[in-house]
């Protein structure tokens, strides 16, 4: 029977250390959530820069590929070691889950609860930028582990210290982690349908005729994109990007007069961003249809 050992624990709170000083000598598979959520960061794209809105569906992406991998070790036999900050009981019962379909496995966990001594003596090794305050309020949102989620074994890790704490089963907890996990699930069916539309409307928009508006002399034109660029039109998609701040003229008409010629002029001194309350009532309008693109482009204004 193949155990799979999972360790975790707010930011410095030892579990690295814990895990290469217990398991460093024995042959365990070890597998690091960190190193998989830099994987999904680099395959989005993203590098070391992710987008607020991005970063959940990273993480999601990470956990995935972080269970297979544990999923791959038990299949193979293997003894595995898990590091994971599993705050949250619905994340532990979202794995756990997985792993007793493939296989009869023995499920522990031990938890990072170090002194405040030791806690900052792990930040300053580290030179962290967050305080010890801040990481405890992490601390904090720490749902602790009960059995009833599946787990063979509980420990408490202080210090080195290690105690069983085997806490009363509550099925609640399951039962509750379970809604949630459902809730999540739909949430992000929901998201990808309407990315997925999205992305059928802006491929829709190469080929579809739509409103072409120009911000200098008003001229408007419903036209296709190709049948724009033929014109002369700067326009998306062939020129710019929907929804992005770019010139809006026809073929008649130059950008010193544009929105984006006034927001990008170093003359202004002023950042490239859009201030509205310094926009004329045109801009405004300009801006509003930017901003609303490609569907504020579908129906005459």
């Amino acid at each position: 029977m193949a155990t799979v050992t999972f360790v975790m624990g707010a930011t410095a709170s030892g579990k690295t250390y814990f895990i290469n000083n217990s398991f460093a000598d024995k042959d365990v598979d070890i597998h690091n959530v960190y190193d998989y959520q830099q994987r999904a960061y680099d395959e989005a794209g993203f590098g070391d820069m992710v987008p607020f809105g991005a970063s959940f569906r990273c993480l999601l992406k990470a956990n995935e590929m972080h269970l297979e991998a544990i999923i791959e070790s038990v299949k193979a036999g293997r003894d595995v070691v898990v590091e994971q900050t599993f705050f949250k009981a619905k994340r532990r019962i979202s794995y756990i889950d997985k792993i007793r379909e493939i296989s009869d496995v023995r499920l522990e966990i031990y938890v990072m609860c170090p002194s405040d001594e030791r806690w900052q003596k792990n930040i300053d090794e580290r030179e962290l930028d967050r305080s010890l305050e801040n990481l405890k309020k992490d601390q904090n949102e720490i749902e602790f582990p009960n059995p009833a989620e599946g787990f063979d074994a509980i420990y408490r890790v202080t210090d080195g210290d290690i105690t069983l704490q085997m806490d009363p089963p509550d099925e609640e907890i399951v039962i509750r982690s379970r809604k949630e996990l459902a809730v999540e699930k739909e949430e992000v069916q929901a998201e990808d349908e309407v990315n997925r539309k999205r992305k059928e409307l802006l491929k829709s928009m190469n080929t579809r005729p739509f409103w072409h508006y120009c911000e200098v002399c008003g001229k408007k034109e419903f036209i296709t994109a190709k049948e724009a660029f033929d014109k002369g039109w700067d326009y998306p998609p062939n020129i710019g990007r929907f929804g992005m701040l770019s010139p809006r003229t026809c073929g008649d008409c130059g950008i010193q007069d544009t929105l984006f010629f006034k927001v990008n002029d170093p003359e202004n001194g002023a950042l490239p961003i859009v201030v509205e309350s310094l926009l004329t009532d045109e801009e405004k309008i300009t801006w509003n249809r930017i901003k609303g693109e490609p569907e504020s482009l579908l129906e005459e204004e």
